[in-house]
């Protein structure tokens, strides 16, 4: 609840000239999220809270960072950024039916989850308007989109030695706004690379798995 609330207090804000201050809460929900699955793995999660965390992930990494992305390109807006969000939502609510159907209680992800697609977004509006570029964010918007649905495996992220590190630097992140932009748009930046190599990750352990093999072949 608290994950689809800060998504609907984003769409509100962005409205009202909070450029920066929308996708930060994005982030915040991101960590409502996480916070909500390990919950429900320690304490064996309902039907009801499946689809109730779905429903919010639509609010939060689906509707929300499409009007950021389009209040935040100002100017720039045009047609066909507009076309690249709409596929880019379509694609969210594709996989997240997908999800509900299929993919519940397996150890990895098929297609990119609506979770990393929401926070690149918005990770890259936070990163601040000089890095800003409506042709690049048309591009990303239908590269995540077309991840979204994808077959491509992604892993889900339990080890608490690999979520810790991350889960504190959103939550910094989301802290620095109120104190100096300058460095929210800092964290942004490693945020966003963080979440680009998550993005790659298949093509990295593919990679290193033919690298294996073929030293196994000599």
């Amino acid at each position: 609840m608290l994950n689809a609330l800060l998504g609907l207090l984003a769409v509100i804000l962005v409205q009202n000239g909070f450029t920066y201050l929308a996708p930060a809460l994005i982030l915040a929900a991101a960590v409502a999220d996480g916070v909500d699955g390990y919950l429900s793995r320690m304490f064996s999660g309902s039907e009801i809270g499946a689809n109730l965390d779905s429903l919010a992930d639509v609010i939060s990494f689906g509707l929300a960072p499409v009007v950021i992305v389009y209040a935040a390109a100002g100017s720039e807006a045009s047609n066909l950024l507009l076309a690249a969000l709409c596929f880019y939502f379509f694609c969210g609510i594709l996989r997240l039916a997908r999800f509900n159907t299929v993919h519940q209680g397996l150890p990895s992800f098929k297609g990119l989850p609506i979770t990393a697609g929401g926070i690149i977004l918005s990770a890259y509006v936070l990163t601040g308007e000089r890095y800003f570029h409506s042709g690049l964010m048309i591009l990303l918007s239908f590269v995540v989109g077309l991840l979204m649905i994808s077959k491509i495996t992604y892993m889900k992220a339990k080890k608490p030695g690999h979520v810790l590190p991350i889960g504190l630097l959103f939550v910094i992140t989301v802290l620095s706004y109120p104190f100096n932009i300058n460095y929210t748009h800092i964290f942004a930046s490693f945020l966003l690379a963080i979440m680009i190599l998550y993005v790659t990750s298949p093509i990295i352990r593919r990679a290193g798995s033919l690298k294996r093999v073929e030293k196994g072949l000599k």
